[in-house]
């Protein structure tokens, strides 16, 4: 009986001995796994720091050169004495805006990036965006002859709405005289004109070409050119510091614009508003212009066959639709008065440029400067 029970005993204690190793094993195993666990998320913190290090090394390295764009666009537009505003905008990121100069000499009022400057011809590319957009729609097309809107034009059934966006179109020039009218006078005053040159023959730049499209745009549409174009692109954009120049608010702007006769300034007083139909009636900011270059080219306004449409050149010369094509950039240029505007879109870096200055003389080239600047944001860049 009592080596039975010490054999019990003995099992019982070996028994008990195991369940307690059991117990320990699991506690170390236990332990051990949390170890791992913690060894594992002291890595994973180690390494945040580094990826953060990276990053924010590389958004120094960004506005450094940045900065450096900034500083030596400032030197540049000081160094040659320019009187304007200008803005610079690779994709979505804003990289200059600034004004230089004075935007009111008498008054010593300074150019700002939220003056308002007429843009003169640039006004063709948006006219020729809303024909484009029009076809994109369905309610005409640009090769349609103009006769199937304006039936008593001189040659119009040889004449088509492309020839007018190219400035082939072999209309003559419009002769102004001071006095109130209207497009549809405009018309008939450039139907008694007839032709200079065969439809398609030769390429002759006239304000004349986007006068009759102008035109054209209210008949098809049954809305006021301006207020197309505020829905159609200005919302859209948007550019909300942008409009037009009417009879009814012929001073819309907020710049004076100067010739340059050696040292001697003279202020544009006034612009025949009725000129500007359809051809240079828009004012803007130089930020404003090249956000439509972004969005134009980045097709948030039309579609990409129709974009190629716009920036492909007629056979005639490198002049598409209300736009040229270098095969660098895609530019226009705008003269009116004192004023003397560009804006040139770089499809290599996505940059749009853009120079509205409140000054015209023979001393100033406006295509070296915008081309200047590109090269200075260009070095930078790389």
């Amino acid at each position: 009986m009592n080596k039975l029970k010490r054999k019990d005993v003995l099992k019982y204690m070996n028994c008990k001995n195991l369940w307690l190793l059991f117990i320990t094993l699991l506690i170390v195993c236990t332990l051990g796994g949390c170890g791992g666990s913690n060894i594992d998320k002291n890595i994973t913190i180690t390494k945040k720091p580094v990826k953060v290090a990276k990053i924010n090394n590389k958004l120094k390295k960004e506005s450094q050169k940045e900065s450096k764009i900034r500083q030596e666009v400032k030197n540049y537009l000081q160094k040659n004495k320019l009187s304007g505003s200008v803005a610079i905008v690779r994709g979505n990121h804003i990289l200059f805006n600034e004004g230089v100069g004075y935007a009111d000499i008498d008054k010593k009022v300074l150019n700002q990036p939220s003056t308002t400057f007429p843009i003169g011809s640039i006004t063709k590319s948006f006219v020729a965006t809303s024909i484009m957009k029009l076809q994109e729609q369905g309610k005409l097309n640009i090769q349609d002859p103009i006769s199937k809107y304006i039936p008593t034009f001189p040659d119009g059934k040889n004449i088509n709405l492309y020839h007018f966006l190219t400035h082939t179109s072999g209309i003559q020039r419009l002769r102004w005289h001071p006095g109130d009218t209207t497009p549809l006078k405009l018309i008939q005053e450039i139907e008694k004109m007839g032709l200079k040159y065969p439809p398609g023959s030769r390429w002759d730049y006239l304000d004349t070409n986007y006068i009759v499209l102008g035109y054209v745009l209210e008949k098809v549409t049954g809305m006021d050119l301006n207020n197309f174009i505020q829905t159609n692109i200005f919302d859209k954009v948007p550019m909300k510091d942008s409009g037009f120049i009417t009879p009814d608010h012929p001073v819309s702007y907020t710049s004076v614009g100067y010739l340059l006769n050696g040292d001697n300034y003279t202020p544009t007083k006034y612009l025949n508003t009725y000129a500007l139909f359809g051809c240079g009636s828009i004012y803007s900011t130089a930020l404003d212009v090249a956000q439509y270059d972004q969005a134009l080219m980045n097709g948030r306004l039309t579609s990409k066959s129709i974009l190629k449409q716009i920036i492909t050149p007629s056979s005639k010369s490198t002049y598409g639709l209300g736009l040229y094509n270098d095969i660098t950039n895609v530019y226009s240029v705008g003269v009116l008065g004192g004023w003397y505007t560009m804006h040139a879109y770089y499809p290599t870096d996505k940059t749009s440029i853009v120079v509205l200055l409140n000054e015209r003389g023979n001393s100033i080239n406006i295509k070296s400067i915008v081309s200047d600047i590109h090269q200075i944001t260009e070095s930078s860049h790389h």
